[in-house]
Formats: C-alpha cells, sequence, structure tokens
C-alpha cells in the first residue's frame, strides 16, 4: 500500500496483483485472468470496496477504523459469552 493511497485504489491494485499471478500461473492473458479474478467472491468483496462509499477514503485510515471496529464487536461478542 502507498502512501495517501484510496481504498479504490488499493482494491485495484490487489485485483491486478491476483490477475497477474493468475495469468502467469495460467498462460491467460492479463485481461482474461483480470476478469476470472473479478468473479470470484473475493474479487466481488474488492470490486464492491473499490466502488463503495468508502473509495475515495485514505487507505490507511480506513483499515484504522476497520481495526477499531472489529475490535470492538470482539469486545461485545465477548460480553455477550459471560
Amino acid at each position: 500500500m502507498k502512501k495517501k493511497q484510496r481504498v479504490a485504489e488499493m482494491a485495484d491494485e490487489v485485483l491486478a496483483r491476483q490477475a497477474k499471478a493468475r495469468a502467469e500461473r495460467t498462460g491467460e492473458p492479463f485481461e482474461v485472468a483480470l476478469e476470472a479474478v473479478r468473479k470470484t467472491e473475493a474479487g466481488q468483496q474488492l470490486g464492491e470496496l473499490g466502488e463503495g462509499p468508502h473509495r475515495h477514503e485514505s487507505a490507511d485510515q480506513w483499515q484504522e477504523d476497520m481495526s477499531r471496529e472489529r475490535a470492538e464487536e470482539r469486545r461485545g461478542e465477548r460480553g455477550l459469552e459471560g
């Protein structure tokens, strides 16, 4: 992840890395591999993230916010178990 990178840019970068790896592994052209990656569940989630309401946010800030939210959820779940 690059400094000042936006969530949409981060999602596109991850999709491109996965497509490149698939293309190298299968011999498919990059565009074909990218389409195949976008059709996977993870690819669809990344596409939604890159086009969603957080797309213009700083990726660093978004990740920090997500970590905080997950920690709060875990604390809440532990409270229900007791």
